[in-house]
């Protein structure tokens, strides 16, 4: 930051004394939050897809092992 910048944001603060300060950390702490939200959607979204893609694995091993026993069931009928 320039020095001309810390010279401003100092005339800012004086002239909206501790409200401003406020203001500024309340606006900071919203756009970090912002993100990390961004974050957690994306990560959710991700968990979301792996658990259906093992689901639909599960339901697939079981079709298999069902189809299996029912063979194993027919041979020894026979």
């Amino acid at each position: 930051m320039n020095p001309s910048g810390l010279a401003t944001f100092a005339e800012i603060l004086q002239a909206t004394g501790p409200y401003g300060l406020v203001a500024v950390l309340g606006w900071a702490f919203w756009r970090i939050n912002e993100k990390k939200d961004r974050e957690l959607k994306a990560l959710h979204e991700r968990i979301v897809a792996f658990a259906e893609a093992q689901t639909a694995a599960i339901i697939k091993v079981e079709a298999a092992l069902v189809a299996l026993r029912d063979a194993i069931e027919d041979m020894h009928d026979r």
